[in-house]
């Protein structure tokens, strides 16, 4: 019997509202938050052990020239690790279907950069802004693109070369062209 007249006790209390004010979670009002009163613990900025490298988001607009190049506000950017494939080139499987695998690469690079932002390494130009390097915290982009079979390496990178062998056994992206199943480096 004594138990059950504390519960009604405390719960006539909390009705009542006499409950400490500054004992509440919540507002019942707006409350305007000044930044500079607050002293949180910034995060240093991304650089992923990219030396040199810059912090840059890509808006959700890209046109695309081909799979390692694409224009964005008036910028022209080029991914310098890259050797594209035409926008136009048509893929022939072995039992003769055809397919854009051109316009199907640009999209997939598009996909990747649409409203991103990555670490790279960037050298500006007059004409474009050369990226080279690009990755995020989980993923190094240049090397997803070759492995997809949507672009093929530009240099001797010995990561790239061994993400192009990866896509021509999969058979991933170009490398599902019966030409290229054959070709020994890019097609």
């Amino acid at each position: 019997m004594r138990r059950a007249i504390v519960y009604v006790s405390v719960f006539l209390r909390l009705a009542s509202g006499s409950v400490a004010a500054e004992d509440t979670i919540w507002t019942s009002k707006p409350v305007r938050v000044d930044p500079a009163k607050q002293n949180f613990e910034r995060l240093p900025r991304l650089v992923l052990g990219l030396e040199g490298g810059e912090s840059i988001t890509f808006p959700f607009r890209l046109d695309m020239n081909d799979s390692a190049s694409f224009t964005a506000d008036g910028v022209t950017y080029r991914l310098k690790d890259l050797k594209a494939i035409a926008p136009d080139r048509l893929c022939q499987t072995d039992t003769g279907a055809r397919w854009p695998c051109g316009k199907q690469s640009a999209i997939f690079v598009a996909n990747m950069f649409r409203g991103k932002t990555f670490v790279c390494k960037v050298e500006r130009s007059a004409q474009r802004i050369e990226l080279s390097g690009c990755r995020t915290t989980r993923m190094d982009i240049p090397r997803e693109i070759v492995t997809q079979g949507f672009a093929f390496p530009a240099g001797s990178d010995v990561e790239l070369q061994t993400a192009m062998m990866t896509a021509k056994l999969r058979r991933a992206g170009v490398w599902k062209d019966a030409a290229c199943a054959t070709a020994f480096h890019s097609c």
